[in-house]
């Protein structure tokens, strides 16, 4: 497993490059980054399987804050057996 900061790799057009690399990395993305997201650090790590997989740290600036909530709802986890399967 490879830990890069942002001064080992260059990202540019949603493509990764890594230091010394003319090639950006192929890279099948699993999800799209928030956008204006720039990753801060990238985890490059070979799989048992054989497989590589990369792993990016980006700083999200959108505000993804709850609103609250005025609602509960209680559970009486005394009578678990009334619950359970078997």
């Amino acid at each position: 497993m490879q830990n890069l900061r942002s001064s080992a790799f260059k990202w540019k057009d949603g493509q990764v490059y890594l230091a010394k690399c003319a090639e950006p990395l192929p890279i099948r993305w699993s999800r799209q980054l928030p956008q204006d997201c720039v990753p801060s650090t990238i985890t490059v790590k070979l799989e048992p399987s054989g497989r590589w997989s990369v792993s990016l740290r980006v700083n999200d600036p959108r505000d993804l804050k709850l609103n609250p909530v005025t609602k509960q709802v209680g559970i009486d986890a005394r009578n678990y057996q009334f619950s359970y399967y078997q």
